[in-house]
């Protein structure tokens, strides 16, 4: 049975069956086919060249012009409608897992991760110089091949700054050198201790600034060294080389 309902942004749409399966309702919606106008040429045009992608191809013998019909549910090469995307996204913003939102709109954990950052690279603003303190932590998505990537954040004013391709030494050490000139503390939970060598070698951050991520975020984290992350220390320079040693103990 066909019927009309006012729903916003379907209002050009009808719909053809709704579906209640385990707890969630589904609409069924058909676009009727109308005349659309030929960018190229500007002339109406009711010939389409393709339903299933919704391609239109203009009648004139001089133009031919195949192009993609205007709606108001779903952009261009997309498959998610716009609202869906927005709730991702506001799912997101307030800081539910990619797990858990995958779940509440039955679509995999990487479609969120994708989302996750097409959100990010919009509220991220080129970042030429790092402040003072920065935090750097991994995150799974699936970014050029690369399994894991890393982000860079403001944990004074609760920011991001950049996300990496991935989370490689080399990928963060380069990064770091080209915009890390006045950072003196890095909060991280996620990277080997020659990389932390490393950056307090490059930028003569002296162990009384290496602290445990539990020192800005307030989670029990790293656990594991939590309540000894003293001894820790110790033992850290203890293995750190004597030229490393005495530029990250005699900062002046």
């Amino acid at each position: 049975m066909n019927f009309n309902m006012s729903l916003p942004g379907l209002e050009a749409f009808r719909i053809k069956k709704t579906v209640e399966n385990g707890g969630v309702f589904q609409l069924h919606v058909e676009l009727d086919a109308k005349p659309h106008r030929c960018p190229v040429c500007n002339v109406l045009t009711k010939k389409v060249h393709d339903y299933r992608t919704r391609r239109y191809k203009c009648e004139q013998p001089n133009c031919e012009k195949r192009f993609y019909e205007n709606n108001s549910l779903v952009e261009r090469y997309q498959r998610q409608s716009k609202e869906l995307k927005q709730a991702i996204a506001l799912e997101l913003i307030h800081g539910k897992n990619f797990k858990s939102v995958a779940s509440r709109f039955n679509i995999s954990s990487t479609t969120v991760m994708r989302r996750f950052d097409e959100v990010g690279s919009s509220f991220l603003k080129e970042t030429k110089e790092l402040p003072s303190v920065i935090a750097i932590d991994e995150y799974k998505g699936d970014s050029d091949g690369e399994k894991y990537q890393t982000i860079i954040a403001d944990p004074v004013d609760r920011k991001p700054l950049e996300i990496l391709p991935d989370r490689k030494k080399e990928t963060v050490e380069t990064y770091l050198k080209e915009h890390g000139q006045r950072v003196e503390v890095v909060v991280m939970d996620m990277s080997p201790a020659t990389l932390i060598r490393s950056l307090m070698n490059e930028f003569v951050i002296p162990i009384e600034n290496v602290v445990p991520h539990n020192h800005w975020s307030g989670k029990n984290c790293p656990k594991n060294l939590l309540y000894q992350f003293g001894r820790f220390q110790d033992q850290f320079m203890d293995s750190t080389p004597p030229d490393i040693k005495s530029i990250c103990t005699n900062r002046k």
